[in-house]
């Protein structure tokens, strides 16, 4: 029989800020990995003798396969750009370079979606289920996405004048 309700709230209460705070050097959200720590103890049967330690085994777990997922998506983005950079013979080489600078230097869930949607060429559904959000909020990273770009790229070029 799984955990008990008020022994997970116990836990929950005892480790979750300590867990996060551990878990914050080996990932991006490191609120997510505890969360879906919990989670796993919750519905775990028979529950581990030692959930301390369990938490912090799965949290660790969980933290590098987040980071190792995010390191991977990062390379296939960037090697869809350059593949996309070489297609556009026309284009500056400059122009191109301070553009990608640009992207990567956008907030995750707005390089996401902006990747997706323009790279991919998917539509905002699809960008949206991918995503695990609305098609709204997803059409709101987009544009978002677009104007911090453009807001960026636009500083570049007064800068350059």
């Amino acid at each position: 029989m799984p955990l008990d309700a008020v022994q997970l709230a116990k836990l929950i209460e005892s480790q979750a800020a300590c867990l996060r705070l551990w878990v914050r050097s080996r990932c991006a959200s490191a609120e997510d990995v505890v969360q879906e720590a919990f989670c796993r103890l919750a519905v775990q049967e028979p529950p581990p003798e030692n959930a301390v330690a369990w938490l912090y085994r799965v949290c660790r777990n969980l933290a590098e396969r987040q980071r190792l997922g995010d390191k991977r998506r990062r390379e296939r983005e960037q090697a869809r750009c350059r593949v996309d950079v070489s297609a556009t013979e026309q284009a500056d080489p400059l122009e191109i370079a301070e553009t990608l600078a640009a992207v990567e230097e956008l907030d995750d869930e707005l390089r996401e979606v902006l990747v997706a949607r323009v790279w991919g060429q998917l539509s905002l559904e699809e960008v949206a289920q991918l995503c695990g959000v609305s098609t709204t909020t997803a059409f709101r990273r987009y544009e978002a996405a677009l104007k911090a770009l453009r807001a960026k790229l636009e500083t570049k070029c007064e800068n350059q004048r």
